[in-house]
């Protein structure tokens, strides 16, 4: 007999987060985290409250602005930032993550 829908389901080894602009599931740690704070998007990846993932790319980055996918997300708590600040933040957390040491 068996034990449910997902009985047989193997989880992944690292968190899956679905990206807002192309909607693809992709592990978190590939994807930008954007959070509402004091009434503004920011980055922020250990930010606690509402908050959505970004690929770090500019494609995806321009359709979720376009589209108000990112104002969507954070469920109106914010106005949806602007394309050129996005891709800052994405320019800047690649580079972060280029010089971090490997485990």
């Amino acid at each position: 007999m068996g034990r449910g829908k997902r009985a047989g389901h193997v989880r992944p080894a690292e968190p899956q987060r679905r990206c807002v602009g192309c909607r693809e599931a992709r592990p978190q740690r590939e994807l930008l985290r954007l959070v509402v704070r004091e009434g503004a998007v920011a980055p922020g990846a250990k930010a606690p409250g509402r908050g959505c993932y970004l690929c770090r790319n500019e494609r995806c980055a321009a359709k979720a602005v376009k589209s108000g996918q990112i104002k969507r997300a954070l469920k109106g708590k914010a106005e949806g930032p602007a394309l050129g600040r996005v891709l800052d933040w994405i320019q800047g957390s690649t580079r972060l993550t280029a010089t971090e040491p490997k485990d």
